[in-house]
């Protein structure tokens, strides 16, 4: 087999709706078709440049979902990078450079066949997000061999919420595993500050069901930390989810429910989204 490298791209204007990422440039060549000679995707990218058009202090986060008959993807949803918006008038927020979020897989995939990326931006709307997706064929493998996400809003500190929304904001409600590992875990958080001076931390609990050993399985995750007592001057952040690379996986039972939890640890900024890629492998 030979490596090879192709990308999509397009700017997602819509809050937790379906956006094709069709573009290329200055061509729209739609779906990906995949080449000829190769087996598998072994790298996923995903890039997120936030053009944030609000004058309010916003947070979003992203994901993209990989279908078509080029692939074989049963579910195909992976979680993208995280954004928070300064804040004040639209011109002020700062900016910067932020390179993608990488995730190494192991996909197979149909020579000649083709697929389709759609994006999402999801928690709140900041205006506008453009959307990279990097997709890399036979280079060297991952294990992920399909992913999942769930979502929710974090609004009460102290509380686990269960997360029960993947991108559109459909409540799928607990995740029934297809397959019987998890080897991999994202977790996401973007931030809608309303408060000044705060510091707070954020953790992922999985409990349920469908976990063959019952844990505990609870992990931290992102940090976010206000100093400004109007909080309309911070800069614009993008960060990227925290890896969790789980060793030799987590078993479930297939089609049995398994549920994901997030808290607000500490303070309370207002809201974080947080967002949640559980990826499977054999």
């Amino acid at each position: 087999m030979v490596y090879h490298s192709d990308y999509r791209e397009q700017t997602i204007t819509a809050l937790e709706t379906v956006t094709f990422l069709n573009a290329k440039g200055g061509e729209t060549p739609g779906n990906v078709v995949v080449p000829s000679d190769v087996s598998r995707i072994t790298e996923i990218n995903i890039g997120l440049a936030p053009e944030a058009t609000v004058d309010n202090i916003m947070g979003a986060s992203s994901c993209i979902h990989i279908h078509g008959g080029g692939v074989k993807l049963p579910v195909g949803y992976f979680a993208g990078p995280t954004f928070t918006t300064g804040g004040g008038a639209a011109t002020t927020p700062g900016g910067g450079f932020y390179l993608p979020h990488r995730i190494l897989t192991n996909i197979p995939v149909v020579p000649g066949g083709n697929f389709r990326i759609d994006g999402f931006m999801c928690g709140e709307d900041v205006g506008a997000i453009h959307l990279t997706v990097g997709i890399v064929y036979d280079g060297i493998p991952g294990k992920i061999i399909d992913g999942d996400i769930r979502s929710i809003d974090l609004a009460t500190t102290n509380l686990l919420t269960t997360m029960t929304e993947r991108a559109d904001a459909t409540v799928e409600g607990d995740i029934q595993p297809p397959y019987s590992k998890i080897i991999e875990l994202h977790f996401a958080v973007g931030a809608k500050v309303t408060a000044g001076n705060d510091a707070v931390s954020t953790a992922l609990h999985l409990t349920g069901p469908g976990l063959v050993v019952a844990g505990p399985y609870e992990w931290i995750g992102p940090t976010i930390g206000i100093n400004d007592d109007t909080a309309i001057s911070l800069n614009a952040v993008v960060t990227h989810p925290m890896v969790y690379k789980l060793g030799s996986g987590i078993a479930v039972r297939k089609g049995t429910d398994i549920r994901f939890q997030a808290v607000m640890l500490e303070g309370d900024v207002g809201t974080a989204w947080s967002m949640v890629g559980v990826y499977y492998g054999a």
